[in-house]
């Protein structure tokens, strides 16, 4: 699987309409998730497959583990992603993963690209 901002470096499948509405989503997503510690949201994904995965990145280890697993605010980025655009069948085989910069910094040399690979 390959990152948003990856495909975008190598102008590969700029014109699937789901990187536009990642796009939209994100703010909405932050918004929305921001009280659960949420701080920053990067996607993992190849469209036009409708099968990606959200990440949700807190600064801690300890904000990463109270919002669970698996899934963690599953029904809530679904619902933002509809909101943003989506359609109900485009979500259902959305993903949510959680990640803390602590864990980045202390096991993948302080690099988000390592940590989702």
């Amino acid at each position: 699987m390959v990152r948003n901002d990856e495909v975008m470096e190598a102008g590969v499948g700029l014109h699937d309409p789901g990187w536009s509405l990642l796009d939209v989503a994100k703010p909405l997503l932050l918004n929305r998730l921001g009280e659960h510690g949420v701080e920053q949201i990067e996607y993992v994904g190849a469209f036009p497959d409708d099968a990606f995965s959200v990440w949700l990145c807190t600064q801690t280890d300890s904000e990463r583990d109270a919002m669970g697993s698996p899934g963690p605010l599953l029904d809530a980025v679904r619902a933002t992603l509809m909101e943003a655009g989506f359609t109900p069948d485009q979500v259902t085989g959305v993903r949510t993963v959680t990640q803390s910069q602590e864990t980045v910094d202390r096991d993948y040399e302080g690099s988000w690209f390592y940590a989702m690979q």
